[in-house]
């Protein structure tokens, strides 16, 4: 797990460009790579190779934050996790939305990942890779990721959490290794309570196998240092984004 300081960008404004030309690999990497997902395939078959957004430029200028991005897929994503240091200049660095769904009494609801995905057992928000579609005009839509995630992971639109206002970009995250989280706030009039029941009702009128969820279970965490704290006592792992992310909502308006 990384152990450097994951930092806090509160600006409802900022943008995310995205170059319209891939990122391309020199042809010996581009070759270990390969190798390297055929290697995963085989212990991991249900693995597809979807797109990656990886940060290139983090900066600030007018009064606005700007990151500028590019798409790359799955596999330099995952030989760059587990094969290359972070100063690499072929490093992913990845950006993605998270869907902050806060309930009434001050809980952030979030997934613990399924069997199936790259992180079992770990405790995350709501969220992932960002798709093409979710980029017009060169500017990504964290908001439109968002929505999509929620529906794929709980099954539910942002009209049946029952928000207080619209979803929201709040700020993002920015961990040791330069990987960004995009924050988008999904506040309810829902306790945490009826939120967790929402979803598993939710997951129990779906054909989908519990084997095959993205997430395996849903969890209710409290904002501010008691979150952090009942993270830390958990027996599952977590990503280190979401205690940067409790802290900082503790005291936002519900």
């Amino acid at each position: 797990m990384d152990l450097m300081p994951v930092s806090w960008i509160l600006d409802p404004t900022l943008q995310i460009l995205v170059s319209s030309q891939l990122i391309t690999l020199p042809p010996e990497l581009k070759a270990a790579v390969d190798a390297h997902w055929d290697a995963i395939l085989v212990r991991q078959p249900h693995y597809f190779k979807g797109p990656v957004l990886s940060v290139e430029t983090i900066t600030f200028s007018g009064m606005q934050w700007t990151i500028r991005a590019r798409f790359t897929d799955y596999a330099h994503y995952l030989y760059s996790r587990f094969q290359l240091p972070s100063s690499h200049p072929h490093r992913v660095r990845v950006l993605f939305a998270a869907a902050l769904v806060i309930s009434q009494d001050r809980y952030l609801i979030a997934g613990v990942m399924g069997q199936e995905t790259a992180r079992p057992g770990w405790i995350q928000s709501i969220g992932g890779s960002p798709v093409f579609q979710d980029v017009a005009d060169e500017v990504f839509d964290p908001i439109r990721s968002t929505n999509q995630e929620l529906k794929e992971e709980t099954g539910l639109s942002p009209e049946a959490l029952r928000l207080s206002r619209k979803p929201q970009v709040l700020g993002c995250t920015v961990d040791g290794n330069g990987s960004v989280a995009i924050a988008v706030g999904y506040f309810s009039r829902l306790t945490s309570v009826e939120l967790k029941d929402l979803i598993k009702q939710s997951w129990k009128s779906t054909a989908q196998p519990h084997a095959r969820r993205e997430l395996a279970d849903i969890v209710a965490i409290p904002l501010g240092q008691s979150g952090i704290n009942w993270m830390r006592n958990r027996r599952e792992r977590h990503v280190r984004y979401l205690e940067r992310m409790v802290r900082e909502l503790q005291d936002w308006p519900v």
